[in-house]
């Protein structure tokens, strides 16, 4: 794990390093940086910075060797602490990041961690007998994409409701499922997507990305994303 050795003022990074988090979510996500137009620009910013940690934590599921993505696992465990205050921050570009866009937002931390931990489980199966299609191993799987668009939903609205959260988790959960063709997928996602119409509009943008995924149309042409997109944040439909 590389430290950068650039100084940056905490709190208040130069908008050329948030628009370069920009560019680099739109470089390896097009999909989910395109969601993010549709948010606040305050919540944007934080969403791109936790999307990028998620990249960093998907990393650690392809190492050589299992060990070494529970050591990565950890470093960004403690990065974690360090963005909440507890010693001094690592320099490191998107921690950095992390610690600004957080900043009086220290609700988003505990999910963070348990975003962190889902990680943590898959890569402890990996530890004990590898991986193992279906069962609690998959289990685990769709439990990070739930993680994943349940902080997303927490970033955009602190005040979400329990019931609101569960119904964006179970999306995240329902969709990864019917990417990898489980059983009983299709109408998992057709129930969750049944499910996301109780969702208000203010956390639409948490899974926005996914009115692009569902489409059999590939690859879809730019401006055919943002139609999706933007009929689905019209529509609240996916």
């Amino acid at each position: 794990m590389s430290d950068t050795s650039n100084p940056s003022n905490l709190a208040s990074a130069p908008l050329a390093e948030a628009a370069e988090f920009d560019a680099r979510l739109k470089r390896t996500d097009e999909d989910r940086w395109l969601a993010t137009r549709y948010a606040p620009q305050s919540a944007r910013e934080t969403l791109v910075a936790i999307y990028l940690l998620n990249q960093e934590l998907q990393r650690t599921l392809h190492t050589k060797e299992p060990m070494l993505g529970k050591i990565r696992i950890q470093w960004w465990r403690e990065t974690v602490e360090q963005v909440a205050g507890k010693g001094p921050l690592r320099r490191h570009d998107l921690a950095e990041e992390l610690a600004r866009v957080t900043k009086g937002r220290s609700d988003l931390i505990a999910p963070l961690n348990a975003l962190i931990d889902r990680f943590d489980d898959i890569i402890d199966d990996h530890l004990h007998g590898g991986h193992t299609d279906g069962g609690d191993h998959e289990a685990r799987h769709l439990a990070v994409e739930g993680s994943l668009v349940k902080l997303a939903g927490l970033v955009l609205d602190r005040s979400a409701t329990h019931d609101q959260l569960a119904i964006l988790s179970r999306i995240g959960e329902a969709r990864i499922a019917l990417a990898a063709e489980l059983a009983n997928a299709e109408a998992g996602w057709v129930e969750a997507k049944t499910a996301s119409r109780k969702l208000p509009s203010a956390l639409w943008p948490a899974i926005l990305h996914l009115a692009i995924a569902d489409s059999a149309e590939e690859p879809a042409s730019a401006f055919s994303k943002r139609w999706r997109l933007f009929r689905a944040a019209l529509l609240r439909r996916l």
